[in-house]
Parts: structure tokens; C-alpha cells; sequence
């Protein structure tokens, strides 16, 4: 048999490479579509920090999406009505899911949910920003501490807390805006553990009524504070105690505006606009501290423009 016609009798045959050419355009299609999913995610929350991402070019604004939507949907896996051991098991085979994905960093086959499709973009997103996965797992392992919430202790214990479900998410945002400096660590982590004690500040009465308690059980004795009541005025130490974790939550503040001088380009304005939100959040606390155990503070929209245009032209 000549080699003409032993090419004929092969020519169905698949050439060489065409399987692993379709399996890269359906890795490629898949991730199209997850990064897809992630900016539809992004784009429906009712976020301060996902509204900023304007700010940012193309790769890194598509790398925001695919860490919120990650962040927000690792969050979601613990609420709601379930039993707590369901959401247990749904959040391990969420870490499963995640630690595959940052290993394969392609397409997760069979994902148990649609959501899980977010996976693919992150696992891009880590490569492509070269972000530390022990953050990723960080942001897992805060909302499986948050689902054993039983209080804190002392405020190192709150602290700990902050770092893995608030600040782990900001040092991924630094390797997201192309910040390699090592000094920027110590600042970024205080900036979480300040966004985050003012978001417990502010959801007080929220949380006591949904019986949660974040604020440092030493805190509470110190100041002697008695049970929270829905409809009745906060007992004096109830305000004496916001005031003291305002004034540590203004020292982290403090520490965490160096942050910015590592920073450079529209990373560093999305971070001094996320500052600036932020503090103003916590100044109306300060100057209300009642407030917050009566309804949910926010900043206005109107000042929340004048920040963005202050620091645009800063």
C-alpha cells in the first residue's frame, strides 16, 4: 500500500492535536462565560466597593469581578435558613472546589452549582496576578468562622477574625493593582480590620438582634454593658463602648492610610476612594454614636460623589 492511500484510509481520523485544540477552546469558551458571570455578580450587588471598579482598566476590572463575585458567593454559602451543618458541608465542598480549580487554574468539570462557575475566572485571575492562594483559602476560612460564631474574647481575637473575611480580600487587591512592596502588608491588613469593625459598629443592633454579638466580650465587661432592647434608648454604656472602638477603629484608619504611598494609578485612587467611603462611615458613628444602635448609617450619595471627585483631581 502506497503512503497516498494509506493517508485515504486514515483521512477521518482525527489529525494530530485536534483533540487538545478543542479542549482549549471549550477551557477558553468556559472562561469567557465565568468571567461573564463574575460581572453580572458584580454588577447586582448593592456594593460601595463593586461601584468603583469603573475606576480601574479592563484586566483589572475584570479581575475585581472575579474576586468579589467569589468573596460574595463564599459569603452567601452561609447564610440563610439551613441548618448549620448544611451549610457546613456546602462550604468544605466549596474549599474543595477552590483548591481544585487553583491547582488544575482551568475549568472545574461538573461544577455542583452554576455559581461555581466563578471558579475559573479566579483561578485566571490568581495566575494572571500572581495572587497568594492562602489568601483565597483566608476569605473561606473567615465565613466558616463566622458560621461557628460563638463571640471573641478580646479584640486580638476580633482582629484575627477581620484578617481572614476582610483583609485577605484587600491583599488581593493589592497584587490585583500591581503592588509587589512587602511594606504595603502591615498598612493593607489594618485597613480590613478597620473597614471591618466599622461595618460591625455600624450593624450593632442588626446583629444583637439576630443574637450576634462581634464586639470583644472583655470590652463588654469593661464598660459593663447590659443586654441590648429593641425600641428603648441605648443604656449609657452601650455608648461609651461604641465611642472606645471608635476611637481604635480611627488609630487603624490612622495606620492603614500609608497604604496608598505603595500604590500607583487607578489602584491607588480606588483604594484612597474605598479610605475615604469608609471613614466618612465611621465620622458619622462618631459624631452619633447612638445612631447606630436605632437605624442603619449611611453615607449619602452626594458625599459619597464629592469623595469620588476629590479624588479624582488629588
Amino acid at each position: 500500500m502506497n503512503s497516498d492511500s494509506a493517508r485515504g484510509e486514515h483521512r477521518d481520523e482525527p489529525v494530530r492535536g485536534e483533540h487538545r485544540d478543542e479542549s482549549v477552546r471549550k477551557d477558553r469558551d468556559e472562561l469567557v462565560r465565568s468571567y461573564r458571570l463574575c460581572r453580572r455578580l458584580a454588577h447586582a450587588a448593592n456594593s460601595t466597593f463593586a461601584r468603583m471598579f469603573w475606576l480601574l482598566p479592563h484586566d483589572q476590572r475584570r479581575a475585581m469581578e472575579a474576586l468579589y463575585a467569589f468573596a460574595r458567593h463564599t459569603d452567601d454559602l452561609a447564610d440563610g435558613v439551613e441548618e448549620v451543618e448544611v451549610k457546613r458541608q456546602r462550604l468544605v465542598a466549596w474549599r474543595e472546589e477552590l483548591e481544585s480549580s487553583l491547582v488544575r487554574q482551568s475549568e472545574i468539570r461538573n461544577p455542583k452549582s452554576e455559581i461555581a462557575s466563578v471558579l475559573p475566572a479566579l483561578a485566571d485571575t490568581a495566575r494572571r496576578f500572581d495572587i497568594p492562594r492562602d489568601y483565597l483559602r483566608q476569605v473561606v476560612a473567615g465565613v466558616q468562622m463566622d458560621l461557628d460564631h460563638a463571640g471573641f474574647a478580646t479584640f486580638d481575637d476580633l482582629r484575627h477574625y477581620c484578617v481572614h473575611v476582610a483583609s485577605a480580600v484587600g491583599l488581593a487587591c493589592l497584587a490585583i493593582w500591581g503592588c509587589r512592596d512587602e511594606r504595603a502588608i502591615a498598612p493593607a491588613t489594618d485597613c480590613g480590620v478597620a473597614f471591618q469593625l466599622t461595618n460591625i459598629l455600624r450593624d450593632l443592633a442588626e446583629d444583637a438582634a439576630r443574637g450576634r454579638m462581634y464586639l470583644p466580650r472583655a470590652d463588654l465587661a469593661r464598660f459593663e454593658c447590659g443586654e441590648l432592647v429593641a425600641g428603648q434608648p441605648p443604656p449609657r454604656p452601650w455608648i461609651e463602648l461604641i465611642k472606645f472602638e471608635s476611637i481604635r477603629a480611627v488609630k487603624l484608619y490612622d495606620a492603614s492610610a500609608a497604604t496608598s504611598q505603595f500604590l500607583a494609578g487607578s489602584g491607588r485612587r480606588m483604594f484612597r476612594m474605598m479610605h475615604a467611603t469608609y471613614r466618612a462611615l465611621l465620622a458619622m458613628i462618631e459624631r452619633e454614636p447612638a445612631a447606630v444602635l436605632s437605624h442603619r448609617l449611611r453615607v449619602s450619595r452626594p458625599h459619597k460623589a464629592w469623595i469620588v471627585l476629590r479624588t479624582m483631581v488629588t
